[in-house]
């Protein structure tokens, strides 16, 4: 190999590159997020547990979880749900930060309360009781499973900045988080493409996968009358392998070495197309995944998405099962109340799927 152009720079062994690109697949994968959106799906409901309990007291004007706040968590599980939904059929653009970025939209309002319980920390802001704001201990509990299942994957989703490097580097923190996760007994060999597909800092990526920093030959001589070749491997590594998304533009690559951390553009190879899920099919490796937030290995969400959702989705032109206020869901800053067994109307002219909301 080669030797890199920062000084002492940390690559990973054959066992670490297998172990890595295991990783990447799994936080990238349908089930991890199907997962969290279990966590979501029981905070959300946590955080109506605290508007009805809150109405119940006559605390409705103490509790520091109004209203809005359901209304936000609401909005925010339609758009993760959504994007779920979208990631099974195999569209990858959900992880990106533009329009098509559903979940960072679903991350809104956790973001909220995670600033929020933060400068409750500073002692910047008043703290969520149970004698002002009954609920709040489920509502506190549900926000950290949930915060603790996102920040596990979150770090696949494309930053906001896109001059921002690619988030991992291989360091101290990397391989001690490889060596604290779960793994297969035995793991999948990384590929090495035959055709090389090279994408320079600042190019377009042109498929969403999994990269890593490559050593390229130039070719030797100069010639006006030869054609220029390409490159040819091998590619020696140099750097961490990451997710990175199409469309955006290819980011610099973060080093460690023995002092400090840098980034330095860097030509990525593609290791790995993800088509995962575009013919319908869930792969059978992803029955295996273990995650190690909230509560290590053996945990499981704390609700189930899909048809098995504890929250109450029907459709325009169905029966309410409950007599209640339901809120469209692509508005939900309207409401109606309807009697149980009154058929849901359509809003605006449209049909669409009401959400239960309250008694």
């Amino acid at each position: 190999m080669k030797p890199s152009p920062v000084k002492n720079l940390h690559l990973p062994n054959d066992d670490e590159r297998r172990k890595t690109f295991h990783w990447l697949k799994r936080i990238s994968s349908y089930t991890a997020w199907k997962r969290i959106l279990g966590y979501y799906e029981a905070w959300t409901l946590a955080i109506e547990n605290c508007r009805r309990l809150a109405s119940e007291s006559g605390k409705e004007h103490f509790s520091k979880i109004t209203e809005s706040h359901y209304i936000d968590a609401l909005e925010g599980l339609a758009h993760f749900e959504d994007a779920v939904l979208r990631l099974k059929d195999g569209d990858k653009l959900v992880f990106k930060y533009d329009v098509n970025g559903l979940f960072s939209l679903a991350d809104r309002p956790r973001s909220y309360w995670g600033n929020y319980l933060t400068r409750v920390e500073w002692r910047e802001n008043p703290a969520i009781v149970e004698t002002s704001s009954p609920g709040a201990n489920r509502f506190l509990n549900t926000f950290s499973d949930l915060s603790q299942a996102w920040g596990e994957c979150s770090d696949i989703l494309e930053s906001k900045w896109l001059d921002d490097a690619a988030p991992y580097s291989f360091g101290s923190w990397l391989r001690d988080q490889l060596a604290s996760m779960h793994f297969p007994d035995v793991l999948v060999d990384v590929p090495d493409p035959k055709v090389p597909v090279l994408i320079p800092t600042g190019s377009t990526i042109p498929c969403s996968g999994i990269w890593e920093p490559a050593e390229i030959t130039n070719s030797s001589g100069f010639s006006l009358f030869r054609k220029k070749e390409e490159p040819k491997g091998p590619f020696p590594i140099s750097g961490c392998m990451n997710y990175l998304h199409a469309g955006s533009p290819a980011p610099a690559a973060r080093h460690e070495d023995q002092d400090e951390s840098s980034s330095e553009p860097v030509t990525w190879r593609l290791l790995w197309e993800d088509a995962r899920y575009e013919d319908g099919s869930i792969p059978a490796e992803e029955d295996e995944y273990v995650f190690q937030s909230p509560n290590g290995p053996t945990d499981t969400p704390s609700a189930t998405s899909g048809t098995d959702s504890t929250m109450i989705w029907f459709e325009t032109g169905q029966p309410a099962p409950k007599a209640g206020r339901w809120l469209p869901e692509d508005d939900l800053s309207a409401s109606i109340v309807v009697q149980a067994g009154e058929k849901l109307p359509m809003h605006r002219g449209r049909s669409t799927r009401w959400v239960f909301a309250s008694n």
